[in-house]
């Protein structure tokens, strides 16, 4: 086996034993804390930090927030991608990836014959490096994107349960009855939501309070409003069926407008193959023959 296989897996399982050490040694420190000392951690210390504390605080909190990577953000995410709030199962699920990656880097930095690497392990421990934060930061990237793919999904459908709210609502039905017959006919993350919020309007929950956690639960600015306006008609008695077929329609209108404005977005970057490659192919082919000719020229 190349010698450089061998040093990378004695560095990888020298890091996962050191890890599992670590945690074996956290779990038992904590484990027989004194019923004074778990007091002691929930009381509020009466020193304040230092301000190089502080600072160093804050900072790190910024960039945990600027990568995405705090519990409270993380909770957001997976509750907007429609997916179980459990922080620790991501973090698992992270940790998981950040493993894979660091043992694929290993494995293809030392795939390369051993001449061409140094006499040390800094190439490796690079390698090393960017593999685990790719693999990191990739699970977290792929959880803001299902989560803003949800999102879409939901502003897309919001006109359409408008519509069947309003056509419920003029038939006759009480709010409550219209969010439960729309949410049994309508379908995707939408439908889900909707489906969920009738269930706690039956089991008790006050109107204005499942309407107020649909809103807390997506960050659709469509459905916000579709939300607020259901819920001011149940405070206020105000007529709902026009209100919706109103909001309905320039919810539409907002949608066929980012559309447009996402299609000239688009138009710019299809110039770029047609400027950077078919045109120079085109001069290419029409040059060519002449550039031929006047070689051959005598």
């Amino acid at each position: 086996m190349n010698p450089w296989t061998l040093r990378a897996l004695d560095v990888l399982v020298a890091l996962l034993l050191v890890g599992g050490i670590a945690l074996i040694w956290r779990s038992l420190a904590t484990r027989h804390l004194s019923f004074a000392a778990r007091v002691a951690q929930g009381r509020v210390s009466e020193e304040a930090p230092p301000q190089l504390a502080r600072w160093a605080r804050r900072a790190w909190a910024s960039a945990l927030d600027s990568l995405g990577s705090t519990s409270e953000s993380v909770a957001r995410r997976l509750a907007l991608a429609g997916m179980a709030p459990e922080v620790g199962l991501f973090r698992l699920r992270q940790a998981a990836a950040g493993i894979a990656g660091l043992i694929l880097s290993c494995l293809a930095l030392t795939a390369r014959p051993a001449s061409s690497l140094r006499a040390s392990l800094i190439p490796l421990c690079a390698c090393a490096l960017v593999g685990t934060l790719i693999g990191l930061t990739g699970t977290d990237r792929a959880l803001t994107l299902r989560a803003r793919r949800r999102q879409r999904a939901i502003d897309a459908a919001v006109p359409d349960c408008a519509e069947l709210l309003a056509l419920a609502v003029a038939a006759g039905e009480s709010i409550p009855a219209a969010i439960e017959r729309v949410a049994g006919c309508a379908g995707g993350p939408l439908g889900a939501e909707l489906v969920l919020t009738a269930g706690h309007i039956r089991n008790g929950m006050p109107s204005v309070r499942a309407l107020a956690q649909l809103d807390e639960r997506t960050d659709s600015p469509a459905l916000t409003r579709l939300a607020r306006t259901l819920t001011t008609a149940i405070e206020r008695g105000s007529p709902l069926a026009s209100v919706l077929h109103d909001q309905a329609r320039d919810q539409r209108e907002r949608s066929l407008a980012a559309l447009m404005e996402e299609g000239g977005r688009r138009e710019i970057a299809m110039l770029l193959p047609v400027v950077f490659l078919i045109l120079p192919v085109t001069v290419l082919f029409a040059l060519y023959p002449g550039l031929i000719a006047l070689d051959f020229a005598p």
